[in-house]
């Protein structure tokens, strides 16, 4: 009896060295080096990656690093309460391949898309609820069912492109007003960094940084996205180039402007026709305010605006703060496009009390809040942006750890 024992002790070690050997082999296994991504032209935004490299940082930061058995519960709930197996229909990923995930606004169809490989091919189109699947390419719409219509134009529009993805790396892809820019996310312990092709020298006049600094030229589609009611359109709908310095925001008790954000922006037009329209549409738009020469009064604040050329308009929350003597400082960028500083004070909000609470309820705003508030500091240059963290901060974490609470909404 005892003997058995033994050789079945000795069998069950076996078995689980060889399956451990075999799944070491296969987590080991090199990537290939270049992979092959769709592109839509109608695609804003697509992030590429590597899974099963991906997967292996992942294990490694959250079991050997973090140590954080509630988030490690938390990633299992998640995983099982999403429903995409059944979603999928037992389509099974090859995670020796590039997976993308695509943000897509056609008429046809908007929304979310992510592309990956099926380990099973299907020579035939292969629809299901939430899928289609031509050859091992499978396109999955997390958000909502495909109509046969949207399927078709997907596997009609559809291009690829090669790309070298490197382990431990995202490839971007994106358009700023329809110009394609390509570039790579990475990171190193408590730094991210976003590396693109070198921007041209483009010397445009921005406000001089503090707080939280943007300048770039005006993305269009912020434009595309808000509603065709929403008043504040009409100062946008000309623009060429905004610079903002943005400290934070304080709720208030006035119903009309319940929101009070402290900030000073730059708008420049595309001329001084289009600026003046801009002026003259708010102005009738917001026809009951108290209109002064150069001060507006919106519920809690006096919002001082100035033009500074004949198609730049100047806008200050607080005179006394941003401009005390009428002017902006300003000064020049090389390339048009600038930012740094702090991250935290894009989600930072004073005298919330119990509304602080509703916020904090709002999954997306409360994984925005987590994010920026474990950043140190945001910083760009000709090439990119570099993200520092705070101390203690795993990059790769913190990342995650948004993803899965944007996930729950």
């Amino acid at each position: 009896m005892n003997r058995l024992k033994e050789i079945l002790y000795v069998l069950s070690l076996s078995f689980l060295f060889f399956a451990t050997v075999q799944f070491s082999l296969s987590i080991s296994k090199k990537p290939s080096k270049y992979q092959r991504i769709p592109y839509f032209k109608e695609a804003n935004f697509e992030l590429s990656a590597h899974p099963l490299s991906l997967i292996k940082e992942v294990l490694t930061t959250e079991l050997f690093q973090i140590k954080n058995q509630a988030f490690l519960n938390q990633i299992q709930k998640f995983n099982t309460s999403s429903g995409t197996k059944n979603e999928l229909e037992g389509i099974n990923v090859n995670l020796d391949q590039a997976m993308s995930l695509l943000l897509i606004n056609s008429k046809e169809f908007k929304g979310t898309l992510i592309h990956f490989y099926s380990e099973k091919s299907s020579t035939n189109k292969n629809q299901g609820k939430q899928y289609v699947q031509l050859g091992n390419d499978v396109f999955y719409a997390p958000g909502k069912p495909l109509t046969s219509k949207q399927a078709e134009w997907i596997l009609n529009q559809v291009k690829w492109t090669t790309k070298s993805i490197p382990a431990g790396q995202f490839i971007v892809q994106q358009r700023l007003n329809g110009i394609l820019s390509v570039g790579k996310i990475h990171w190193d312990k408590n730094e991210l960094h976003y590396v693109t092709t070198e921007m041209k020298t483009n010397q445009t006049v921005i406000l001089s940084p503090r707080y939280f600094h943007y300048s770039n030229q005006f993305p269009r589609k912020i434009l595309d996205e808000m509603p065709s009611e929403a008043t504040m359109r009409t100062l946008l709908v000309s623009l060429d180039q905004i610079s903002l310095n943005y400290e934070g925001g304080t709720l208030t008790e006035d119903q009309q402007f319940p929101f009070a954000p402290s900030f000073e922006a730059l708008l420049t037009y595309k001329n001084p026709v289009a600026m003046e329209r801009a002026i003259n549409t708010i102005k009738s738009v917001y026809d009951s305010l108290e209109w002064k020469e150069q001060v507006v009064k919106m519920g809690t604040q006096d919002i001082f605006f100035k033009r500074t050329s004949p198609k730049t308009l100047y806008i200050c929350s607080n005179k006394n703060q941003f401009c005390p003597n009428g002017n902006p400082n300003l000064t020049r960028c090389n390339t048009g496009f600038l930012c740094k500083g702090d991250l935290g004070r894009l989600t930072s909000i004073k005298n919330t009390g119990w509304a602080g609470l509703v916020l904090d309820m709002i999954p997306a705003f409360r994984a925005s809040k987590e994010l920026f508030d474990g950043t140190k500091n945001i910083s760009s240059s000709k090439n990119g942006i570099e993200i520092t963290f705070k101390p203690g901060k795993a990059v790769l974490h913190e990342l995650l750890k948004t993803l899965v609470v944007y996930g729950q909404e």
